[in-house]
């Protein structure tokens, strides 16, 4: 098992360097422009910078009758635009798609060219209760707008767990469970955080297969359109959350009821983390990384990980 633990890894690594976009158009910032205000999209110059220094770094002036914008990577340039629209044309991009762009019928030039560098390498966004309320309902328009500003504000490592219910549920059919018991071991949408934090299971269940299957193919959206930006996302990990029904299956793990959380009735709270014989932990993290790691190469994709350990929970219960 370790030796296949060895290959996954570097074929990960193999297969998930980088990006680096070449050539004087930009079409990932010219695509926002248009998104976010079409009538000026013309009027912006996006340039890479190709010295040594890695620094994330923006350079904006006027020039050509254009504004220009230069930076280090995709993530730079755009932090180079919000700044050009707030400090200049004293506007606001927010991060919900429905609220509109003040923008001024001529856009303001730059008297002398400015150069900012970025003061910490990873900037963090996001946590897993932001997952539930209305997120689970959100559509590619809404996510879009989301990632617009994530990259206007300079978000490299954005929280990404959108769709992973689709991932454990190949894992859990793998290990024996049927449909039913693996829906219903989910919770409704819009608990969904709590469940992935182990706080609560089968509230609200079971979890449609239609959208299961929505979330997988907006997550790949997500995905992609964050690594445009040069964002490196942080994915999900096992962390011995199991549903109770496996227990069953496999009689001799060490698997142990959690405490209740909430208020959640019994049914609710009986929550299960697996401390189990090598072998079985294994088992399970090895099918998950090789379920990840199909989503991986498809995308081609940067990532980085969280294993998300149990939340406002007491110690298990035997």
């Amino acid at each position: 098992m370790n030796r296949q633990y060895f290959y996954i890894i570097l074929t990960i690594f193999l297969f998930t360097s980088c990006r680096k976009d070449t050539g004087s158009s930009n079409p990932v910032l010219e695509q926002m422009c248009q998104r976010l205000f079409p009538q000026h999209a013309d009027s912006f110059e996006f340039e890479l910078l190709n010295d040594s220094n890695q620094m994330d770094r923006f350079i904006l002036e006027s020039a050509h009758k254009k504004i220009c914008i230069k930076g280090n990577n995709n993530n730079s340039l755009a932090v180079g635009l919000n700044h050009y629209l707030k400090y200049y044309c004293h506007t606001n991009v927010s991060w919900y798609a429905s609220d509109s762009i003040d923008m001024p019928e001529e856009l303001p030039v730059i008297p002398q060219p400015i150069s900012i560098r970025s003061k910490c390498d990873n900037r963090f966004f996001l946590n897993y209760c932001t997952f539930g309320y209305t997120m689970p309902y959100w559509k590619w328009s809404d996510w879009e707008r989301l990632i617009d500003w994530m990259a206007l504000n300079g978000i490299t490592m954005p929280l990404a767990i959108s769709g992973q219910e689709t991932v454990w549920y190949k894992v859990w059919s793998k290990l024996g469970l049927n449909d039913e018991q693996i829906r219903s071991y989910f919770t409704g949408p819009a608990h969904l955080p709590w469940h992935r934090m182990s706080n609560v299971d089968y509230w609200q269940s079971p979890l449609p297969k239609s959208w299961l299957e929505q979330q997988e193919v907006l997550q790949k959206q997500i995905l992609k359109r964050e690594r445009d930006f040069n964002m490196t996302p942080v994915l999900p990990a096992f962390s011995g959350h199991v549903p109770k029904e496996l227990k069953a299956i496999y009689p001799d793990a060490k698997i142990h009821e959690m405490s209740q959380w909430g208020g959640y009735d019994s049914k609710s709270f009986k929550k299960c983390i697996w401390k189990s014989r090598r072998q079985y932990m294994a088992q399970i993290i090895f099918m998950e990384l090789i379920l990840l790691m199909r989503l991986i190469l498809q995308i081609g994709m940067k990532i980085s990980w969280q294993r998300f350990l149990r939340r406002y929970m007491s110690p298990f219960i035997k």
